[in-house]
C-alpha cells in the first residue's frame, strides 16, 4: 500500500527540477501553530494505529477464546493487579474489581470488533474518563499492560508464543494511547468545572460584601432610626449568600438576620407589670 512505502525510496522516474522557494509570508513567523491541548494524540500515534491494525489478526484467536472465559479472565486480571498496583497509590474508595471488569469488557470488545477504527478509539477514550473519574492514575497503565499479558500468557498457555505476546503489548499501547487522552479530557474538563464554580463562589462573597456595606452605609444616615434602616436591606439577600457560602452552618445567615431586627444593644427590657 502506498501508506507503508518508505519516503527514503529511489523514485523511478526521470530526476526532475525541485521548484524554486517561494518567499514566507511577513506574518508566518509571527504566528506559530497553536498549542495542542494536553490530551491530544501523542507522535507515536501513527506508528501505535499501525501496530493496532497489525496486531488484531494476532490477537484474535486468543481473544476469542478468552471472551467465551471471560469470568476467568477478569479473575485472574484482578489477582495479577492487585500484586502489581500498590494500594497506596489508589483512592481509598477505588473499586479494583469494578475497574477490572470494565478493562475486560473494553479490550475484548476493541480486539474482536468490527466497528470502524475511529469508533472504537473514541469509545477508548470514554473508557479512559471513566477510569479518570474512578480516581485510577495515569501512570498505574503501565502495571495493566504487565498484568494483561501475565493473565492472557497464563489462560492461552498451550497457544502462547512470543509473537502473540508482543503482539498483545502493541495492541495494549494503543488502547492506552486513547485511555490517556481521555482520561486528559476528563481532567481538563473538572479543573475548568472547578474554575468555573470558584469564580462563581468569588462572585457571591462580593456580592455579600458589597450588600453588607450597603448595610453598614444606611445604618449610619439613619441617625439611630434602627427600623428604617433595616427595611432598607434586603436581608433575606444577604441571609441567602451567607448560607451558600457557608455549608457547615447552612443556619448562619438566619442568625444574622435575627440579630439585626432584633439588636440586644440599645434595648433596655421593659419591666414586668
Amino acid at each position: 500500500m502506498a501508506r507503508n512505502r518508505r519516503r527514503d525510496s529511489l523514485p523511478t522516474g526521470p530526476p526532475t527540477r525541485p521548484p524554486a522557494p517561494q518567499p514566507a509570508a511577513p506574518w508566518a513567523a509571527q504566528q506559530p501553530p497553536p498549542p495542542a491541548p494536553p490530551w491530544a494524540a501523542s507522535p507515536q500515534a501513527a506508528p501505535q494505529q499501525e501496530a493496532y491494525s497489525g496486531a488484531l489478526s494476532a490477537i484474535r484467536p486468543s481473544a476469542d477464546r478468552m471472551a467465551r472465559y471471560q469470568e476467568a479472565f477478569t479473575r485472574q486480571l484482578h489477582f495479577d493487579m492487585t500484586r502489581l498496583v500498590s494500594g497506596s497509590m489508589l483512592p481509598p474508595e477505588f473499586d479494583m474489581g469494578t475497574f477490572c471488569r470494565r478493562m475486560v469488557r473494553t479490550l475484548l470488545w476493541a480486539a474482536l470488533t468490527d466497528h470502524p477504527e475511529h469508533m472504537v478509539a473514541e469509545t477508548l477514550r470514554q473508557v479512559g474518563a471513566q477510569n479518570w473519574l474512578a480516581g485510577f492514575p495515569d501512570e498505574e497503565y503501565a502495571n495493566v499492560a504487565h498484568a494483561l499479558i501475565q493473565t492472557v500468557h497464563y489462560l492461552t498457555q498451550p497457544d502462547w508464543s512470543t509473537s502473540t505476546g508482543s503482539a498483545w503489548i502493541s495492541f495494549f499501547m494503543w488502547v492506552e494511547s486513547h485511555m490517556l487522552a481521555g482520561a486528559g479530557q476528563a481532567a481538563a474538563e473538572d479543573a475548568a468545572a472547578r474554575e468555573a464554580q470558584a469564580r462563581e463562589a468569588a462572585a457571591r462573597r462580593a456580592d455579600a460584601e458589597r450588600e453588607a456595606a450597603r448595610v453598614t452605609a444606611i445604618s449610619r444616615r439613619s441617625s439611630g432610626r434602627h427600623g428604617q434602616a433595616v427595611s432598607d436591606v434586603n436581608l433575606e439577600r444577604v441571609a441567602s449568600i451567607l448560607d451558600d457560602d457557608d455549608e457547615e452552618d447552612s443556619g448562619y445567615g438566619q442568625i444574622m438576620i435575627s440579630m439585626t431586627r432584633n439588636p440586644l444593644k440599645g434595648s433596655p427590657r421593659q419591666p414586668e407589670r
